[in-house]
């Protein structure tokens, strides 16, 4: 599979790309410098976005058969929340013009920080049975 990782980061963009390489993918990372990452990012099989910008993913970016996995946690002023007022977690994909194009496609919020979520608590109970 061909895969795109958008974002360079320690935390997640590098860490997401290795891990893509050792499923034998691959992977292109693409980041601010990089030109034409719309472009790049139609080519690929699987999109991670990890650019830590709103709605930086965009129906330029993809195209029907992607799977599209959305890591960022960006602040959105302008989206309703479960009080009736503006404000909540979004995460990089314009989701709603995304996800009717893409194969799949994770929620933010409901997708793939659920995930993190377990995995440190997993983490924390082994660590505390070794002490």
């Amino acid at each position: 599979k061909n895969a795109v990782v958008i974002g360079r980061s320690l935390v997640v963009g590098k860490p997401a790309a290795m891990m893509l390489m050792g499923k034998n993918a691959t992977v292109t990372v693409c980041h601010t410098k990089t030109v034409n990452t719309a472009e790049i990012c139609k080519g690929a099989d699987i999109i991670v976005s990890a650019a830590g910008v709103l709605n930086s993913l965009t129906r330029d970016y993809v195209r029907p058969g992607q799977v599209v996995i959305d890591v960022s946690i960006n602040w959105d002023a302008n989206k309703p929340n479960a009080k009736g007022g503006l404000g909540g977690i979004a995460g990089d994909a314009k989701f709603d013009e995304v996800e009717p194009i893409v194969d799949a496609i994770t929620p933010v919020p409901g997708g793939v920080g659920s995930v993190t979520t377990s995995v440190l608590m997993k983490h924390v109970v082994e660590a505390a049975e070794r002490a």
